[in-house]
């Protein structure tokens, strides 16, 4: 399963975000990509899914969150 946190360098919650995702990921097998929005593979995903915030959360190619999830919230996505 491929996963891509969105975040951006001046969101005061992403660091938040970024910690839980990083813990999920040794939980449970993914391949976490965390990208920002100011770089290119960022835009890209944003441009695509056309998602106006961030944090923000796509699921092999499909937004599924937006904000900070707990961790129980983030298992449960993701199907555990």
């Amino acid at each position: 399963m491929k996963v891509q946190l969105l975040v951006s360098k001046w969101c005061p919650t992403c660091p938040q975000a970024e910690r839980i995702w990083a813990e999920a990921a040794q939980k449970l097998p993914m391949d976490l990509q965390i990208l920002d929005v100011a770089e290119r593979d960022g835009r890209e995903v944003v441009s695509r899914l056309r998602i106006k915030t961030v944090p923000a959360v796509v699921v092999d190619g499909t937004l599924k969150a937006v904000g900070v999830q707990p961790l129980g919230d983030v298992l449960k996505l993701l199907g555990a």
